[in-house]
């Protein structure tokens, strides 16, 4: 097992060592103003990138890292509790799309149930911008097959005094909601330190019909950052941070998060001008660690059985990257990359009544069940990106990838490994990746790009070894498939972007074919594990399906006028479908748009937001997928400077009370609720903000 106190030390050494030498090859005259050394990409617009501004997750109050994407375009929000949500992204999602903090910082959820997905363990109030890419078009920051979602946290920045910050707080009457955040920093020449720490506790809602929704949850957390500046061309930056989850329901899952506990640290270096064709040399390594707790004491099934299941997830890994001129015209960034990822952990289980009799037992009997079998995954990763201007107006970028992914499985199960006669170690691969974009700006204001990839996406350690648990929608147990090909990806976008005074027109259309696409199905030669005598009898394992494809477009108009206001509107669709099967692929958000009143001063902000989603009719039977109405949803936003050291905000969420459901936010299938999980009824919201 790797600890993570090791990781910690190896983190150290390694930045110490590697400063130290850079340090000496640099002359005491050198300059260097280095304003962050965490991004994901060129700021030009070479690939399909979208930035979702902080200040806009301030205004709407956004209280978890999924909520982040409800209204943006092509987005879908998988909701299994009003805590944990994971981004869905032209119905790519969980590791089909890359995850990652701060320009490659990695983590992963310990539970099997995703209860604690990546994006969860970053305090919504510490994020300075979020930066997507639509499609597999970057290589720089580990392998993507969907997208990149990368989250931005903030760092300090001087506001005209040495130490400056805020604290905020506020109430949501929908599940008496309390919230507050604190936000302090220190900035001078030589060094920057900041510290941001917050706390949540929101109760059961009510959705529009006033039916109570099991969803509260306790959360606190903290970030501290430190940056110093070790001459004018070089800057060494630390972020640790740490969030604590207690007491989660999950209205769409079998089991409640007694804890989630994560720590990560992360350790930035970076130097520009080292020679006249080297302009850049960046360096990362982090590590992570994922301690979680779920429990059945809070479901009817805990009077016959006590289940508890703590499992951890630790990830470690780095990246180096150079950034190098190799013409006028030509720019070059080459690096290499390493992620590892395990995790292990076991369900105890006290059985008193037996579950298929209803008899009680004399003595109650205790079982041990695997999880994760102990399990790894290393990806060691090589990239080139070449960035080309064919002339004034045509840019043609060009990127290239090789992994060499391997997996350890130390702790097996023994009717895992007879399952497949103990060959459950999959094969060492390499995997290549290509991409490249064409841009061209014929006139001022105007891009048209055509971006084409091909992406692989090796399999997760559930999908290889999870072994007899419910980790779906339904009420299946699932088991793992060692032999499992990685999922291959061929996408092309073509986007258009026009960009008047006063109005910006986008719209993108893609397509993506899709090979060995991972899914599960009922395999009838593989019976129930547990509670043999309930139905299902049978298990579903992760398979492959020869070909599915996806198409769909992403488009919009912001529209500025009189001044003061601002009109924006988009729209977006994907239809997905499974070839192989001849039905829908499942977890498709179906058509919505989103549109938005906006009245903007220096002092004032306020946004009358509507969205609307149509019903989603295009649904998988083998994935037991259930049909969900359309809706349409009326929110208002409200943020005023009352004064240079004070703002207050105030909201009004689901104006109108309507009773509605997301498609991706449908409840497990084995619990005594509704077959439809039903999001929060009228809320009204108030919150204030002092600056110091």
């Amino acid at each position: 097992m790797i600890h993570f106190k090791n990781i910690l030390l190896t983190v150290i050494m390694f930045l110490v060592v590697f400063t130290a030498g850079a340090q000496m090859a640099l002359s005491p005259s050198d300059t260097l103003n280095l304003e962050e050394i965490l991004i994901t990409g060129n700021k030009a617009k070479e690939i399909n990138r979208k930035d979702i501004n902080g200040k806009i997750l301030e205004l709407q109050n956004i209280h978890d890292g999924g909520e982040i994407f409800i209204n943006q375009p092509g987005f879908g929000v998988l909701k299994k509790g009003n805590y944990g949500m994971e981004p869905v992204l032209r119905g790519f999602k969980y590791e089909q799309l890359n995850v990652q903090f701060d320009g490659g910082v990695h983590s992963s959820n310990a539970c099997p149930n995703r209860m604690d997905p990546a994006i969860s363990q970053i305090s919504v109030e510490d994020i300075e911008r979020v930066e997507v890419i639509y499609g597999p078009y970057s290589v720089r920051f580990g392998p993507v097959f969907g997208g990149v979602v990368n989250v931005v946290s903030k760092r300090p920045v001087y506001r005209g005094k040495v130490f400056s910050g805020s604290v905020d707080g506020g109430y949501q009457t929908n599940g008496n909601n309390f919230y507050t955040d604190l936000f302090a920093q220190i900035v001078k020449k030589k060094y920057d330190f900041s510290v941001n720490a917050g706390y949540k506790n929101y109760g059961n809602y009510k959705s529009g019909s006033g039916e109570t929704i099991a969803s509260s949850f306790k959360r606190s957390g903290y970030t501290t950052r430190l940056g110093i500046n070790l001459t004018q061309k070089q800057r060494i930056q630390a972020t640790w941070r740490q969030s604590f989850a207690r007491d989660v329901l999950y209205a769409g899952l079998p089991m409640d998060a007694d804890e989630d506990n994560s720590s990560i640290l992360s350790v930035d270096y970076g130097i520009k001008n080292l020679s006249e064709s080297l302009f850049s040399l960046k360096v990362k390594v982090y590590g992570a660690y994922v301690s979680h707790l779920m429990t059945n004491k809070r479901r009817p099934s805990y009077k016959a059985t006590h289940s508890k299941t703590p499992v951890e997830a630790r990830t470690f890994g780095g990246r180096m990257e150079l950034g190098i001129s190799t013409g006028a015209r030509n720019i070059l960034y080459a690096g290499v990359d390493f992620l590892h990822v395990g995790k292990d952990g076991s369900r105890e289980r006290v059985v008193y009544v037996n579950s298929c009799t209803g008899v009680v037992l004399p003595k109650p009997k205790t079982f041990y069940d695997k999880v994760w079998q102990d399990s790894q995954k290393n990806d060691f990763g090589l990239f080139l990106e070449n960035k080309f201007s064919l002339g004034t107006h045509v840019d043609w970028l060009v990127g290239l990838r090789l992994d060499q992914v391997s997996y350890a499985i130390n702790d097996p199960e023994t009717d895992f490994a007879n399952l497949y006669k103990n060959n459950i170690k999959p094969d060492s691969r390499f995997v290549p990746e290509m991409t490249t974009s064409l841009s061209w700006r014929p006139s001022h204001g105007l891009l048209l790009q055509l971006s084409t990839a091909r992406a692989v996406r090796t399999p997760d350690l559930g999908e290889l070894f999870i072994n007899h648990l419910s980790v779906g929608m339904d009420a299946y147990e699932y088991v793992g498939n060692p032999n499992l090909k990685p999922e291959i990806n061929y996408q092309t976008d073509l986007r258009f972007e026009k960009q008047w005074k006063q109005v910006h027109v986008f719209g993108d259309v893609f397509v993506s074919f899709l090979q060995d696409y991972i899914t599960a199905r009922v395999d009838t030669t593989i019976p129930r594990k547990f509670m043999p005598c309930k139905l299902p009898k049978y298990t579903k394992r992760f398979t492959n399906i020869d070909n599915a494809f996806k198409t769909g477009f992403e488009a919009g108009i912001t529209w500025r006028f009189a001044k003061h206001f601002i009109y924006d509107v988009s729209a977006s669709y994907t239809y997905a479908q499974n070839k192989t099967w001849d039905e829908p692929l499942p977890e498709i958000p179906p058509f919505a748009a989103v549109t938005s009143l906006i009245y903007k001063t220096d002092k004032l902000n306020t946004r009358l937001n509507v969205r609307m989603a149509s019903a989603q009719n295009r649904v998988s039977e083998t994935f037991n997928e259930s049909s969900t109405p359309g809706y349409t949803v009326f929110d208002w936003y409200f943020n005023y400077h009352v004064a240079k050291f004070m703002e207050v905000r105030a909201s009004v969420t689901n104006i109108f009370n309507k009773n509605y459901v997301e498609h991706l936010s449908r409840p497990y299938k084995n619990m005594d609720i509704s077959s439809l999980y039903y999001e929060p009824g009228v809320s009204f919201n108030v919150g204030v903000k002092f600056l110091f």
